[in-house]
């Protein structure tokens, strides 16, 4: 599935990949894998194209049932990366030169996509879920908080859409 996100002043986010790949070739022991994770999340997270949400589970359809589709901080739904940060950031790192702006985004925004579910489902592998196109990012898309996402009127009409179309 191919992204049709449009990252404004992605130089600026390569710059820094750059900076974090040659940090970690020079003094691997100080920047380790763990700290470029960090680094990187705090770099890539709160944007517009952060965290993009491509399926969700059952469970988290079921409890989203259970609020009208609207979103209910503190009810147990959160959102799990497909691929594990580190994984993507161990990818990014792993050649001896920093990669292309083009590389690093396309690689990025490809490992970067979550799937809504209900905590404890939140694990290595995350289970079954429910796919659905977001390649633009629009729907559940990140705002300033690292943990949040857009929930408006158009997530629950699609939230619903979906609950309807399973049972």
């Amino acid at each position: 599935m191919q992204h049709k996100m449009k990252i404004e002043a992605g130089h600026t986010y390569h710059y820094l990949y750059s900076a974090v790949h040659r940090a970690h070739k020079e003094a691997p022991e100080i920047w380790t894998i763990q700290e470029c994770t960090r680094i990187m999340t705090s770099i890539m997270a709160a944007k517009p194209f952060s965290w993009r949400v491509v399926g969700i589970t059952e469970a988290a359809l079921k409890k989203f049932s259970e609020f009208n589709f609207r979103y209910k901080s503190r009810s147990g739904i959160t959102r799990a990366h497909l691929i594990p940060r580190i994984e993507t950031v161990r990818t990014l790192l792993a050649s001896s030169e920093p990669l292309s702006e083009g590389e690093f985004l396309d690689i990025w925004l490809q490992n970067d996509r979550t799937v809504l579910c209900v905590k404890g489902e939140n694990k290595a592998t995350v289970p079954k879920f429910i796919e659905f196109e977001n390649s633009d990012g629009e729907l559940f898309s990140c705002h300033r908080v690292l943990a949040g996402w857009r929930h408006r009127r158009r997530e629950q009409d699609h939230l619903r859409s979906l609950f309807e179309s399973d049972i």
